[in-house]
């Protein structure tokens, strides 16, 4: 009976509404309701660390994500995207994280390389620069050898210290055969920027955080709001930080402008 109803509403919504009921699903439920009761709460959740409230600040990790059109920062909000919406504000947070530390660098890997084909879900549109991201990672760590992942294969290429491949990032045998390809281990910094859903996001960790060397650094960006509590809740283990970058210039993306981070020891 839930399942039908549910079909009933995905038909209404698709087919007189034209998806107007995701956007205000979206923008009240999630958007508002969900991120203003987790923020009121947030002084008495004293398991979760590292809540950060940050503002856009010039630095040249802002400047390389506008140079290269990746949306994980921006120097001007005001400024037009490749992509269309206004970017997040993780540079700000990276360049506090990394930039002490940046020279020593040696292995970056990213799952997610920005595919434009608007046939897989989480796509950076069709004016979307694949590649935007591993582009700025290897300028801003000069020393380092960057790989990245698809479920694209027609995102993938291969160009000074960066190396593409293949994955499915649901798929645990997939995620296997990309670290075999790659054949590396000991990264300083692994980043899951690929489907930005709780399933994708788990898989991928429980079958990457072992190629992390000592003291690296596993970073799951753009973690909504619906699922931030669940998440973050699985990984308790891994003590995990929880990263919310609330934004004052960037309200439009607030719902899930949110990273975990952990570190290993």
């Amino acid at each position: 009976m839930q399942k039908n109803f549910k079909r009933f509403l995905k038909f209404i919504n698709k087919k007189i509404f034209f998806n107007t009921l995701t956007k205000l699903h979206e923008r009240f439920y999630v958007n508002f309701f969900l991120k203003n009761f987790f923020l009121l709460n947030i002084d008495k959740k004293n398991n979760y660390r590292n809540i950060h409230y940050i503002n856009n600040s010039k630095n040249n990790l802002s400047l390389l994500c506008e140079k290269y059109g990746s949306d994980k920062g921006y120097l001007d909000i005001n400024k037009s995207t490749p992509y269309g919406w206004k970017a997040h504000s993780y540079s700000n947070f990276y360049f506090n994280l990394f930039n002490h530390y940046k020279d020593k660098v040696k292995l970056i890997f990213e799952c997610g390389i920005g595919t434009n084909n608007l046939n897989f879900p989480c796509n950076m549109s069709a004016n979307g620069k694949p590649g935007a991201s591993l582009r700025v990672w290897r300028d801003y760590f000069s020393n380092s050898q960057v790989y990245g992942a698809d479920v694209d294969k027609n995102s993938l290429f291969k160009e000074e210290r960066i190396e593409t491949f293949y994955v499915n990032q649901l798929d645990s045998s997939s995620i296997a055969k990309m670290w075999q390809a790659i054949n590396k281990t000991d990264f300083d910094i692994i980043i899951d920027d690929g489907l930005h859903t709780y399933e994708a996001a788990i898989t991928l960790f429980l079958n990457s955080f072992d190629k992390l060397k000592k003291n690296g650094i596993y970073i799951i960006e753009d973690i909504n709001f619906i699922y931030i509590d669940k998440i973050y809740k699985k990984l308790s283990f891994y003590s995990p930080e929880l990263i919310i970058l609330n934004d004052s210039l960037n309200k439009y993306q607030s719902n899930d402008n949110n990273l975990i981070l952990i570190r290993k020891y």
